[in-house]
Protein backbone atom coordinates (compact mmCIF):
# COMPACT_ATOMS: atom_id res chain seq x y z
CA UNK A 1 0.00 0.00 0.00
CA UNK A 2 1.60 3.34 -0.90
CA UNK A 3 1.20 6.51 1.64
CA UNK A 4 -1.67 9.41 1.40
CA UNK A 5 -0.03 12.30 -0.44
CA UNK A 6 1.56 14.62 2.45
CA UNK A 7 0.42 17.94 0.43
CA UNK A 8 -3.55 16.37 0.99
CA UNK A 9 -2.49 16.00 5.05
CA UNK A 10 -0.94 19.55 4.91
CA UNK A 11 -4.34 20.97 3.68
CA UNK A 12 -6.22 19.26 5.73
CA UNK A 13 -4.40 20.28 8.59
CA UNK A 14 -4.23 23.83 7.45
CA UNK A 15 -7.97 23.73 7.17
CA UNK A 16 -8.64 22.75 10.60
CA UNK A 17 -6.46 25.08 12.11
CA UNK A 18 -8.35 28.12 9.90
CA UNK A 19 -11.51 26.16 11.85
CA UNK A 20 -10.06 26.69 14.93
CA UNK A 21 -9.18 30.49 14.34
CA UNK A 22 -12.70 31.11 12.33
CA UNK A 23 -14.22 29.55 15.81
CA UNK A 24 -11.85 31.72 18.31
CA UNK A 25 -13.31 34.50 16.34
CA UNK A 26 -17.42 33.95 16.49
CA UNK A 27 -16.73 32.91 20.36
CA UNK A 28 -14.49 36.43 20.49
CA UNK A 29 -17.66 38.40 18.39
CA UNK A 30 -20.50 35.86 20.68
CA UNK A 31 -19.05 37.50 23.81
CA UNK A 32 -18.94 40.99 22.60
CA UNK A 33 -22.83 40.81 21.71
CA UNK A 34 -23.86 38.97 25.22
CA UNK A 35 -22.36 41.67 26.82
CA UNK A 36 -23.73 44.43 24.93
CA UNK A 37 -27.14 42.24 25.30
CA UNK A 38 -26.36 42.57 29.33
CA UNK A 39 -26.01 46.21 28.77
CA UNK A 40 -29.13 46.28 27.09
CA UNK A 41 -31.09 44.47 29.29
CA UNK A 42 -30.12 46.28 32.11
CA UNK A 43 -30.51 49.75 31.03
CA UNK A 44 -33.98 47.98 29.97
CA UNK A 45 -34.64 47.50 34.00
CA UNK A 46 -33.49 50.84 34.62
CA UNK A 47 -35.90 52.27 32.60
CA UNK A 48 -38.78 50.37 33.37
CA UNK A 49 -38.09 51.19 37.04
CA UNK A 50 -37.92 55.25 35.65
CA UNK A 51 -41.38 54.48 33.74
CA UNK A 52 -43.10 52.75 36.80
CA UNK A 53 -41.54 56.31 38.83
CA UNK A 54 -42.96 58.42 36.54
CA UNK A 55 -46.97 56.64 37.13
CA UNK A 56 -46.68 57.29 40.41
CA UNK A 57 -46.09 60.99 40.06
CA UNK A 58 -48.36 61.10 37.26
CA UNK A 59 -51.10 59.55 39.36
CA UNK A 60 -50.24 61.81 42.35
CA UNK A 61 -50.44 65.02 40.34
CA UNK A 62 -54.01 63.87 38.96
CA UNK A 63 -55.18 63.38 42.32
CA UNK A 64 -53.99 66.69 43.28
CA UNK A 65 -55.29 68.30 39.85
CA UNK A 66 -59.03 66.54 40.92
CA UNK A 67 -58.36 68.27 44.26
CA UNK A 68 -57.96 71.59 42.88
CA UNK A 69 -60.41 71.11 40.23
CA UNK A 70 -63.56 70.15 42.58
CA UNK A 71 -62.06 73.39 44.53
CA UNK A 72 -62.35 75.62 41.68
CA UNK A 73 -66.13 74.51 41.05
CA UNK A 74 -66.63 75.08 44.73
CA UNK A 75 -65.52 78.36 44.28
CA UNK A 76 -67.58 79.07 40.82
CA UNK A 77 -70.49 78.00 42.71
CA UNK A 78 -69.94 80.50 45.72
CA UNK A 79 -68.89 83.20 42.79
CA UNK A 80 -72.13 82.94 41.34
CA UNK A 81 -74.01 82.65 44.79
CA UNK A 82 -72.29 85.88 46.17
CA UNK A 83 -73.13 87.78 42.29
CA UNK A 84 -76.94 86.95 42.79
CA UNK A 85 -76.45 88.23 46.09
CA UNK A 86 -75.43 91.12 44.77
CA UNK A 87 -77.25 91.50 42.22
CA UNK A 88 -80.64 91.15 44.42
CA UNK A 89 -79.30 93.94 46.94
CA UNK A 90 -78.27 96.49 44.00
CA UNK A 91 -82.09 96.12 42.75
CA UNK A 92 -83.06 96.91 46.53
CA UNK A 93 -80.94 99.87 46.59
CA UNK A 94 -82.23 101.15 43.38
CA UNK A 95 -85.39 100.67 44.13
CA UNK A 96 -84.75 102.57 47.86
CA UNK A 97 -83.52 105.12 45.44
CA UNK A 98 -86.53 105.51 43.40
CA UNK A 99 -88.42 105.60 46.31
CA UNK A 100 -86.32 108.06 48.14
CA UNK A 101 -86.80 110.44 45.28
CA UNK A 102 -90.93 110.60 44.63
CA UNK A 103 -90.63 111.82 48.15
CA UNK A 104 -91.38 115.08 49.12
CA UNK A 105 -87.69 116.44 50.16
CA UNK A 106 -87.39 119.06 53.21
CA UNK A 107 -89.63 117.17 55.43
CA UNK A 108 -88.53 116.00 58.82
CA UNK A 109 -90.51 113.96 61.27
CA UNK A 110 -90.27 116.09 64.37
CA UNK A 111 -91.21 119.47 61.92
CA UNK A 112 -94.39 117.63 61.13
CA UNK A 113 -95.05 116.38 64.69
CA UNK A 114 -94.84 119.61 66.36
CA UNK A 115 -96.79 121.45 63.61
CA UNK A 116 -99.78 118.42 64.75
CA UNK A 117 -99.55 118.74 68.28
CA UNK A 118 -99.81 122.42 67.83
CA UNK A 119 -102.85 122.52 65.76
CA UNK A 120 -104.23 119.87 68.12
CA UNK A 121 -103.14 122.34 71.13
CA UNK A 122 -105.21 125.00 69.42
CA UNK A 123 -108.47 122.94 68.84
CA UNK A 124 -108.40 121.50 72.08
CA UNK A 125 -107.90 125.24 74.24
CA UNK A 126 -109.07 127.94 71.77
CA UNK A 127 -113.35 128.57 71.05
CA UNK A 128 -113.45 127.88 67.29
CA UNK A 129 -116.02 128.37 64.90
CA UNK A 130 -117.18 125.28 63.41
CA UNK A 131 -115.62 126.00 59.52
CA UNK A 132 -112.59 126.46 60.93
CA UNK A 133 -112.26 123.72 63.69
CA UNK A 134 -113.53 121.14 60.49
CA UNK A 135 -110.68 123.28 58.73
CA UNK A 136 -107.75 122.95 61.23
CA UNK A 137 -108.98 119.08 61.13
CA UNK A 138 -108.39 118.48 58.00
CA UNK A 139 -105.07 120.12 58.29
CA UNK A 140 -103.96 117.66 61.24
CA UNK A 141 -105.18 114.58 59.09
CA UNK A 142 -102.48 115.92 55.70
CA UNK A 143 -100.20 116.45 58.16
CA UNK A 144 -100.54 112.59 59.72
CA UNK A 145 -100.37 111.34 56.53
CA UNK A 146 -97.58 113.32 55.58
CA UNK A 147 -95.92 112.23 58.60
CA UNK A 148 -96.76 108.63 57.57
CA UNK A 149 -94.95 109.30 54.46
CA UNK A 150 -91.84 110.84 55.97
CA UNK A 151 -91.68 107.76 58.35
CA UNK A 152 -91.91 105.32 55.35
CA UNK A 153 -89.00 107.56 53.45
CA UNK A 154 -86.87 107.07 56.62
CA UNK A 155 -87.23 103.84 56.96
CA UNK A 156 -86.23 103.38 53.44
CA UNK A 157 -83.02 105.15 53.49
CA UNK A 158 -82.23 103.47 56.98
CA UNK A 159 -82.80 100.32 54.94
CA UNK A 160 -81.15 101.59 51.93
CA UNK A 161 -77.72 102.38 53.89
CA UNK A 162 -77.76 99.45 55.68
CA UNK A 163 -77.91 97.24 52.36
CA UNK A 164 -75.55 99.59 50.87
CA UNK A 165 -73.27 98.21 53.27
CA UNK A 166 -73.88 94.73 53.33
CA UNK A 167 -73.76 95.35 49.11
CA UNK A 168 -69.92 96.65 49.55
CA UNK A 169 -69.06 93.67 51.97
CA UNK A 170 -70.57 91.12 49.26
CA UNK A 171 -68.66 92.78 46.58
CA UNK A 172 -65.69 92.49 48.99
CA UNK A 173 -66.57 88.88 49.26
CA UNK A 174 -66.85 88.51 45.60
CA UNK A 175 -63.26 90.16 45.04
CA UNK A 176 -61.73 87.62 47.60
CA UNK A 177 -63.54 84.82 45.65
CA UNK A 178 -62.38 85.81 42.32
CA UNK A 179 -58.89 86.07 43.56
CA UNK A 180 -59.04 82.63 44.99
CA UNK A 181 -60.57 81.16 41.62
CA UNK A 182 -57.65 83.07 39.88
CA UNK A 183 -55.15 81.32 42.56
CA UNK A 184 -56.60 77.58 41.97
CA UNK A 185 -56.42 78.31 38.25
CA UNK A 186 -52.86 79.23 38.26
CA UNK A 187 -52.23 76.62 40.36
CA UNK A 188 -54.52 74.28 38.27
CA UNK A 189 -52.29 75.55 34.81
CA UNK A 190 -49.16 74.49 36.73
CA UNK A 191 -50.54 70.56 37.40
CA UNK A 192 -51.11 70.75 33.62
CA UNK A 193 -47.96 71.51 33.11
CA UNK A 194 -46.42 69.17 35.04
CA UNK A 195 -48.47 65.94 33.74
CA UNK A 196 -47.45 67.35 30.20
CA UNK A 197 -43.68 67.51 31.39
CA UNK A 198 -43.99 63.78 33.10
CA UNK A 199 -46.23 62.50 30.16
CA UNK A 200 -43.71 63.73 27.66
CA UNK A 201 -40.55 62.79 29.57
CA UNK A 202 -42.83 59.19 30.50
CA UNK A 203 -43.47 58.53 26.40
CA UNK A 204 -39.81 59.55 25.62
CA UNK A 205 -38.53 56.86 27.82
CA UNK A 206 -41.00 54.15 26.60
CA UNK A 207 -39.69 55.08 23.07
CA UNK A 208 -36.13 54.25 24.25
CA UNK A 209 -37.36 50.90 25.67
CA UNK A 210 -39.59 49.76 22.19
CA UNK A 211 -36.02 51.05 20.36
CA UNK A 212 -34.44 48.57 23.05
CA UNK A 213 -36.55 45.86 22.90
CA UNK A 214 -35.45 46.16 19.10
CA UNK A 215 -32.35 46.28 19.55
CA UNK A 216 -32.13 43.14 21.93
CA UNK A 217 -33.81 41.59 19.76
CA UNK A 218 -31.33 42.12 17.02
CA UNK A 219 -28.50 41.09 18.66
CA UNK A 220 -30.47 38.17 20.29
CA UNK A 221 -30.80 37.28 16.43
CA UNK A 222 -27.36 37.67 15.71
CA UNK A 223 -26.26 35.99 18.61
CA UNK A 224 -28.38 32.88 17.28
CA UNK A 225 -26.76 33.23 14.12
CA UNK A 226 -23.75 33.30 16.18
CA UNK A 227 -24.23 29.69 17.45
CA UNK A 228 -25.15 28.48 14.64
CA UNK A 229 -22.35 29.25 12.76
CA UNK A 230 -20.22 28.01 15.49
CA UNK A 231 -22.06 24.70 15.50
CA UNK A 232 -21.41 24.23 11.65
CA UNK A 233 -18.14 25.20 11.81
CA UNK A 234 -17.43 22.55 15.34
CA UNK A 235 -19.20 20.00 12.98
CA UNK A 236 -16.95 20.99 9.90
CA UNK A 237 -13.91 20.92 12.04
CA UNK A 238 -15.22 17.47 13.61
CA UNK A 239 -15.31 16.05 9.88
CA UNK A 240 -12.00 17.16 9.41
CA UNK A 241 -10.66 15.74 12.66
CA UNK A 242 -12.47 12.51 11.38
CA UNK A 243 -10.78 12.76 8.25
CA UNK A 244 -7.54 13.18 9.68
CA UNK A 245 -8.29 10.10 12.22
CA UNK A 246 -8.81 8.25 9.25
CA UNK A 247 -5.56 9.19 7.89
CA UNK A 248 -3.33 8.54 10.44
CA UNK A 249 -4.89 5.35 10.96
CA UNK A 250 -4.20 4.13 6.95
CA UNK A 251 -0.74 5.62 7.09
CA UNK A 252 -0.14 3.46 10.68
CA UNK A 253 -1.65 0.22 8.76
CA UNK A 254 0.58 1.46 5.93
CA UNK A 255 3.28 1.43 8.36
CA UNK A 256 2.31 -1.51 9.92
CA UNK A 257 2.76 -3.42 6.53
CA UNK A 258 5.49 -1.83 5.19
CA UNK A 259 7.54 -2.94 8.56
CA UNK A 260 6.40 -6.65 8.16
CA UNK A 261 7.27 -6.74 4.56
CA UNK A 262 11.09 -5.72 6.05
CA UNK A 263 11.21 -7.87 8.44
CA UNK A 264 9.78 -10.63 6.03
CA UNK A 265 12.94 -9.59 3.72
CA UNK A 266 15.41 -9.29 6.18
CA UNK A 267 14.26 -12.80 7.33
CA UNK A 268 14.76 -14.30 3.99
CA UNK A 269 18.10 -12.57 3.41
CA UNK A 270 19.25 -14.05 6.80
CA UNK A 271 17.85 -17.49 6.03
CA UNK A 272 19.64 -17.69 2.13
CA UNK A 273 23.05 -16.94 4.28
CA UNK A 274 22.54 -19.56 7.10
CA UNK A 275 21.67 -22.08 4.10
CA UNK A 276 24.69 -20.84 2.47
CA UNK A 277 26.82 -21.71 5.49
CA UNK A 278 25.18 -25.04 6.05
CA UNK A 279 26.26 -25.53 2.73
CA UNK A 280 29.99 -24.70 3.65
CA UNK A 281 29.32 -26.97 6.16
CA UNK A 282 29.94 -24.48 8.80
CA UNK A 283 28.69 -24.73 12.57
CA UNK A 284 25.08 -22.90 12.86
CA UNK A 285 24.29 -21.16 15.96
CA UNK A 286 20.53 -21.82 17.80
CA UNK A 287 19.49 -18.29 16.68
CA UNK A 288 20.20 -19.68 12.58
CA UNK A 289 18.65 -23.10 13.23
CA UNK A 290 15.48 -21.18 14.26
CA UNK A 291 15.99 -19.12 11.20
CA UNK A 292 16.26 -22.25 9.04
CA UNK A 293 13.79 -24.54 10.52
CA UNK A 294 11.36 -22.42 11.98
CA UNK A 295 7.75 -21.76 10.01
CA UNK A 296 7.58 -18.92 9.85
CA UNK A 297 4.09 -16.59 9.13
CA UNK A 298 4.82 -14.70 6.19
CA UNK A 299 1.54 -12.56 6.88
CA UNK A 300 2.84 -11.51 10.22
CA UNK A 301 6.56 -12.63 10.55
CA UNK A 302 6.48 -14.70 13.92
CA UNK A 303 7.37 -18.33 14.40
CA UNK A 304 4.47 -20.07 14.73
CA UNK A 305 6.44 -23.43 14.72
CA UNK A 306 7.59 -25.63 18.36
CA UNK A 307 11.26 -26.57 18.36
CA UNK A 308 11.41 -27.39 21.45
Amino acid sequence: MSSLPKAEEDEISLKRSQLRDEITKLKEERVKLVKQFDSLRDRRTELIEKVKQLRTQIETVRGEFKVKLDQLNKLKEKKDSVFKEIQGMRKQLDEAKKSSTQQQPGLRPEVLRRRIKELEWRVETSSLPLDEEKRIIQKIAELEKKLAEVKKTVKVREKGTVSRAEYLAKKVELSAVKEDISKVVAELNEKKRILSSLKEERDKISKEIDDINKKMDEVSNSIKQLNQQITEKYNELDSYNAKSRRMAEQSRQENITRMGENEKEILEKKRKDVEEKLKQKKRLTFEELYILYGDVDRNNGKDNSNIH
